[in-house]
């Protein structure tokens, strides 16, 4: 039947870095999407199959750049704290205890080289001030500040259930961003996981992570053989779930060692996931 030739399979992309460009980006810089890329999930949906993003970003911050550009059949946000279909229904969502969010704050006071950022389901939050010189205008314009972690938790519901999904801290280097990862489960005895996306490490609720979001997906949306794409090491989780695990020629050592095909885009990883 036409338009299912692909039914059942499914691709999971991380999003910056990897399909989407459009601030830090070092390989493509005047590019928001890669006109490839969208070509290709274009065809791929086509065929019956379903795309969606697996990020740390929190869902209104994805969808806020994806714009008129791109939509999904299923997105993993926050690092696997939230996981919702294309019609942007919760299947999954937790968050960190507001107690938590203070002491973990309190206990990377001083140590960090940016200003926190707190994500809610609805974007990011950032606790202080946004004086990030490397960071583009466009998102600067974006991001809400707020001057205290209470400030923060009162936009969310908070209580036990806390209102927080993820906790993003900058550290300045890959090797003390390595550190902290390492002794985070001792700081708060294990209800939290962290995961370093080079020089930062976005804090989660203890058991989510971006491959335990596509495993929720994978079985809340009955989906076949599935693809992950990523670019870096908070994207591991998501290959060791994903059936067929695909990272960039030019990703870190450490991640390719860890994927079954590697590839020049997002739109060569669909390629080769729609010929098996």
């Amino acid at each position: 039947m036409a338009g299912a030739k692909l039914a059942g399979r499914a691709m999971a992309s991380d999003f910056d870095g990897t399909l989407f460009f459009g601030f830090g980006g070092r390989t493509h810089p005047f590019r928001r999407f890669l006109s490839r890329d969208l070509a290709a999930i274009g065809e791929f949906r086509a065929s019956g199959g379903l795309f969606g993003v697996c990020t740390g970003r929190p869902l209104g911050a994805v969808l806020a750049d994806a714009g008129s550009d791109l939509s999904f059949d299923f997105a993993i946000t926050s690092s696997g704290a939230h996981v919702s279909d294309g019609a942007g229904n919760t299947l999954f969502s937790r968050k960190i205890p507001d107690d938590d969010v203070r002491a973990l704050l309190d206990a990377t006071g001083g140590q960090t080289s940016r200003p926190p950022f707190l994500a809610l389901e609805s974007g990011y939050l950032v606790l202080g001030g946004i004086d990030i010189p490397w960071l583009p205008k466009a998102l600067l314009r974006r991001l809400r500040v707020v001057g205290s972690v209470d400030e923060a938790l009162s936009m969310g519901h908070g209580g036990d259930d806390g209102s927080v999904q993820v906790v993003s801290l900058g550290f300045g280097s890959q090797e003390r961003a390595a550190r902290f990862v390492a002794g985070v489960g001792e700081l708060l005895g294990g209800r939290v996981s962290a995961f370093q996306n080079l020089d930062s490490v976005d804090v989660v609720p203890a058991g989510c992570s971006k491959g335990a979001g596509l495993a929720i997906a994978r079985q809340c949306m009955g989906l076949g053989l599935v693809g992950g794409i990523g670019d870096s090491f908070n994207d591991l989780p998501l290959l060791g779930e994903a059936d067929v695990a695909y990272t960039f020629n030019r990703a870190p050592e450490a991640l390719r060692e860890h994927a079954n095909v590697l590839v020049d885009d997002v739109a060569g990883a669909l390629a080769d996931l729609g010929r098996r």
